[in-house]
């Protein structure tokens, strides 16, 4: 058995509003990573804003959880409702994903965790005090999307460890890499966006109508 927990309860503090919510060509933001996902797995569950849950309509078969103070509370707040073997974390803000993606993310043969990533097209600076210290090899360098996918024992073995040594990591992975599992890679696309700012809105409209 598989689950989707997608994570729509962000407040939307670097854009200045909830970006979840965004109607684009006619539907809000998380919706199209809903209707992906509806299709894929068996259990899926919306993680939302407390002042969300009641008002906020979704498609029969959606479960609707209360979000946490950070993403990663968020996503255990999620991964708690559900018993499935394997269960697969996505952002709602990232509406380009591709079923293929979910498809083959969530297949995670001999691995504990598998993500979503791409390699690095441009060259990687370190930089500190706004002065370049070295040129990084990216030869190495993946970037990371998600969906990101999950032995669900696991990633609650990882999620209460985190909590009771007060880490947050930036993803899920991290949570597994921290603790010795296994992350495996799957190609992502560069397409796969993630609306944080918003010049990156006009973007996505332009990408969902075609236009690009």
């Amino acid at each position: 058995m598989k689950a989707c927990v997608i994570l729509a309860a962000g407040e939307g503090r670097r854009l200045g509003l909830r970006k979840q919510f965004i109607e684009i060509q006619g539907k809000p933001l998380f919706m199209y990573s809903v209707e992906k996902a509806l299709k894929i797995f068996d259990e899926v569950i919306l993680v939302l804003p407390r002042d969300a849950i009641s008002r906020v309509s979704v498609p029969e078969g959606v479960k609707k959880v209360e979000g946490g103070k950070e993403r990663q509370d968020s996503v255990l707040n999620g991964i708690l409702e559900t018993e499935a073997e394997v269960v697969v974390i996505h952002d709602a803000a990232r509406p380009l994903a591709t079923e293929e993606m979910f498809r083959e993310v969530s297949n995670l043969g001999e691995f504990d965790g598998k993500i979503v990533a791409v390699p690095s097209r441009d060259t990687i600076k370190e930089v500190s005090n706004e002065t370049v210290l070295r040129t990084v090899d990216r030869s190495h360098i993946w970037l990371s999307q998600t969906p990101q996918a999950f032995k669900r024992k696991v990633l609650l073995e990882c999620h209460f460890r985190a909590r009771n040594e007060g880490f947050y990591g930036t993803d899920d992975a991290s949570l597994l890499e921290r603790y010795g599992y296994r992350v495996g890679v799957v190609m992502g696309s560069y397409w796969n966006v993630k609306v944080t700012y918003r010049e990156d809105l006009q973007f996505l409209e332009k990408l969902l109508s075609k236009e690009v």
